[in-house]
């Protein structure tokens, strides 16, 4: 990445699968899949999801309210989105119980 690159990587590119079976969580499926980000102020974030099936996605700011919510995705690149004042924000995905996909998830920032 260059030094005067206006985009910031904040997560990924991660692939991940979503909808597996795990005893350890409450319906033994992890159906829902939560990304933490670490953002900084006054900058514009971004979120590129890529999935074999559908999946609903949810960017939701440290407060928990979303700031947007998708259903039944499979290749879509959202944002701008304003980090405002915020530290952190977060990424939600999740599929309907016996779906599974595999998403690849990417997150980035870029400067006003």
């Amino acid at each position: 990445m260059s030094f005067f690159d206006k985009r910031t990587q904040v997560f990924g590119p991660e692939k991940m699968s979503i909808g597996d079976f795990d005893p350890t969580v409450d319906g033994f499926y992890r159906n829902v899949v939560t990304i933490p980000l670490t953002v900084k102020h006054n900058h514009m974030l971004y979120v590129k999801v890529e999935s074999d099936n559908p999946v609903d996605i949810v960017i939701a700011r440290d407060n928990g309210s979303a700031v947007t919510h998708k259903d039944r995705q499979k290749d879509i690149v959202m944002g701008p989105f304003p980090t405002e004042k915020l530290d952190s924000m977060g990424i939600i995905i999740g599929v309907f119980r016996g779906d599974k996909a595999n998403a690849t998830v990417e997150a980035w920032m870029e400067k006003k």
